[in-house]
């Protein structure tokens, strides 16, 4: 498992609230072997982004799909008739129009700070360096400069984002240049901790592989075939 994920660049630039942000990064993080049919419960997600109540879930995913971040939701169907675990197929992540997010940031950064982690992650040059004003940064996120200033400082104290002062050629300093703290390879165990923990049983992890089957062979006509033993939603209610 890579120390990072892939997020779309536009993800900022969707409106989204700080839980539908949370949401949002929590299944991208789950994407597996660029598979984005993610299957997972909803009272895992709700656990992960602090979110209280399962059915703020299912909102905030009505939401998401209304967005174009979530495509489509399936529930399959057990052997024994039952309704499995939910299945989100996500916006495919563009090859050329990505940024890396760190997994070591998950669950510890609110959601206006996880916005502004976003930023950096997105705003940095290849070589993790950002240089944007307080005021570039503020037109972005439509959020306040003190509020930007304020929520800054605390992702520095929390060590997730590193500040440094770059000095011009006549001696004056420039614009606080960021950059991206990068997971040390002795934690690299804790970010190796795929979420499959929340597939508790084989059978719901073979419904995952077979999801990433079913979206490959989305048009072929094969799927008749499938199409009985599975529950679509539009959006899910």
């Amino acid at each position: 498992m890579m120390p990072y994920f892939k997020m779309n660049n536009e993800i900022l630039d969707l409106g989204l609230t700080p839980n539908e942000i949370k949401v949002a990064v929590y299944l991208y993080s789950c994407v597996f072997k660029n598979c984005f049919a993610v299957q997972i419960k909803r009272s895992t997600i709700a656990e992960k982004c602090g979110i209280k109540r399962e059915e703020t879930v299912g909102s905030i995913v009505c939401k998401l799909q209304r967005k174009g971040i979530i495509e489509r939701v399936k529930r399959p169907v057990r052997a024994n008739g039952r309704l499995g675990t939910y299945i989100y197929k996500l916006k495919t992540v563009s090859y050329n129009g990505y940024f890396k997010v760190y997994r070591y940031i998950l669950g510890k950064l609110t959601g206006v700070q996880l916005r502004m982690y976003l930023f950096v992650c997105r705003a940095v040059t290849k070589k993790n360096d950002m240089w944007n004003s307080f005021n570039d940064i503020s037109r972005a996120l439509r959020i306040s400069k003190n509020k930007i200033v304020s929520v800054i400082k605390e992702l520095v104290e929390l060590g997730v984002i590193i500040k440094t002062k770059v000095m011009k050629k006549d001696g004056s300093y420039s614009d606080n240049h960021y950059s991206i703290t990068k997971p040390e390879e002795s934690n690299d165990s804790e970010n190796q901790e795929v979420d499959f923990a929340q597939m508790t049983t084989m059978a719901e992890i073979t419904e995952m592989v077979f999801s990433c089957f079913d979206e490959i062979f989305d048009s072929v006509s094969e799927r008749i075939y499938l199409e009985p033993f599975y529950f679509y939603s539009g959006v899910v209610p």
